[in-house]
């Protein structure tokens, strides 16, 4: 019998530490955590009090019980730079016209290159006529890239690694928490193909971590372990210096969980005055 503290943790994580929405790759439909819930329920339900005690001998039972979730919970992200028009959105999904917009094809892509049941992708899973929607996404960004199995970068503009610190997926504000965040990252070149042959993770490959440091200005361990919170400010902050968002209060929100803090987001004051809550002096504060 599943052991109730591993039924409690699945079901906190399902509701609270995925996107809202996710795409099912099989159906290529949006699905909500509760569709997802009841997915991996029944794999859940064959873990046992002995699967806990083995799985992570060192550890505490809590994270082992975490660890286990998140092993069964699996999704892949998408980190793009958006069409100029055409990108599908939720309507688009819901009303099954997704697939007459420009940017279906590049779904498709990324869906054929994921290895998860379920994809998550901005301009396909955020309802953004819903304020209160949009408001949690963006709180969330940070934590769903991270909680993420693998997260897939299209660079659109490139298709040499010699090339890649040039696309423009380098100059703007999301993502670099795009980059940052996952555990696990995988770079495709503009036709769809991946630049390193090989491994899981480039985020531990010596050529692609070279390249993304030459980009970047950030360190292999940098982008490999960082911890969010209110470290090495002024390092973080020129990592970001050369950056730009579509909206300019988007450059704060978009630090919010690099150094994990919570802004409320209000669209409309600017960058500077939305950004004054991020940083004082040498300390994060909310």
């Amino acid at each position: 019998m599943v052991p109730q503290d591993v039924l409690d943790e699945f079901f906190r994580y399902v509701q609270n530490e995925i996107p809202i929405r996710l795409i099912y790759v099989k159906e290529m439909r949006l699905v909500d955590r509760y569709f997802v819930q009841q997915y991996y329920l029944g794999s859940i339900k064959t873990m046992t009090e002995k699967d806990v005690g083995t799985s992570v001998q060192s550890s505490t039972r809590v994270w082992r019980v975490s660890k286990m979730v998140q092993d069964v919970v699996k999704y892949d992200i998408l980190s793009h730079r958006w069409l100029p028009q055409g990108e599908p959105t939720v309507r688009d999904m819901m009303d099954g016209t997704a697939a007459w917009t420009l940017g279906y094809a590049k779904l498709l892509k990324f869906c054929a290159a994921a290895d998860s049941d379920f994809v998550w992708s901005d301009t396909y899973c955020i309802d953004k006529s819903s304020s209160s929607e949009l408001d949690e996404s963006i709180r969330s960004m940070f934590k769903w890239y991270r909680n993420s199995t693998t997260c897939i970068v299209h660079l659109a503009q490139t298709t040499r690694l010699a090339d890649m610190g040039n696309d423009e997926w380098f100059e703007r504000g999301w993502t670099l928490q795009e980059l940052l965040a996952p555990r696990v990252i995988k770079f495709y070149n503009a036709n769809w193909y991946p630049f390193m042959h090989g491994g899981a993770n480039d985020k531990y490959n010596k050529k692609m971590t070279e390249r993304l440091a030459s980009a970047t200005g950030c360190s292999g361990d940098e982008f490999r372990y960082l911890v969010p919170g209110p470290f090495k400010v002024d390092q973080r902050m020129s990592w970001a210096a050369k950056r730009k968002t579509t909206r300019a209060e988007d450059m704060a929100y978009s630090l919010m969980g690099m150094f994990d803090v919570i802004i409320q987001p209000a669209y409309g004051e600017g960058g500077g005055k939305s950004f004054l809550p991020t940083c004082q002096g040498d300390h994060v504060v909310e």
